[in-house]
């Protein structure tokens, strides 16, 4: 027995082979090219169901933001990587963090993974698009990623097929990305250790450049 693309059990190993082999060749240029660590984090303002309008400014106020692009709903991959960012919500061991989820809309319902993470619904792909996430799928993946439940989202350009690349990113209260995962394997995702590391880095940080300030003054 295989794994098919959604996380499912299916009998056809080949099959299901060539369309991981075909996502990641797919993929390569945008996971080389996204925005990763050192680089400034695009702001975004998107809707949640649950909790309304929210703005990555804002959330950045309040401490470091952890921000995850999933594949979306229909894709079970995404969950193992969601538990892990669930699971540095809800630690006490770093200063206040909050934690979003970002998928395209599909046909299968908003699943969520946590009371506490807001999933936010990303209209035509602008927030992946700005992370330089984004992708083309190729022509012979689209019937079956539309039986699975994805819907491509609306384009300028015509015969556009876009799908987001996985990643997940810690940003810190200066808005500066300070860690970065990006896979083109969607199989695979970061633990919650190099999470916690990644915030511990970052309070480090600014403790460190709070005691510079008051030395300064």
């Amino acid at each position: 027995m295989s794994t098919t693309e959604n996380g499912n059990q299916s009998g056809s190993v080949e099959h299901t082979d060539l369309n991981v082999e075909l996502v990641v060749a797919a993929s390569r240029k945008a996971a080389s090219t996204a925005i990763s660590a050192g680089d400034r984090a695009p702001l975004f303002s998107l809707e949640d169901k649950r909790m309304g309008l929210i703005a990555l400014e804002d959330l950045l106020l309040k401490g470091p933001v952890i921000v995850q692009f999933r594949r979306g709903a229909w894709c079970s991959y995404g969950d193992h990587a969601t538990d892990a960012v669930a699971s540095v919500d809800q630690s006490d061991s770093t200063e206040r963090t909050s934690v979003v989820v970002i998928e395209p809309p599909c046909r299968v319902s908003v699943k969520y993974p946590s009371p506490a993470l807001p999933v936010l619904l990303d209209a035509n792909m602008a927030a992946s698009r700005s992370y330089g996430l984004a992708f083309e799928l190729p022509q012979s993946l689209r019937a079956y990623y539309y039986q699975l439940g994805y819907t491509p989202p609306q384009t300028i350009e015509k015969d556009t097929w876009l799908v987001p690349l996985p990643a997940t990113y810690v940003i810190d209260r200066d808005g500066i990305v300070i860690f970065s995962y990006i896979d083109v394997d969607y199989r695979k995702h970061c633990g919650c250790k190099e999470l916690v590391d990644a915030l511990k880095a970052a309070q480090t940080k600014r403790t460190a450049k709070f005691r510079t300030s008051l030395v300064a003054s």
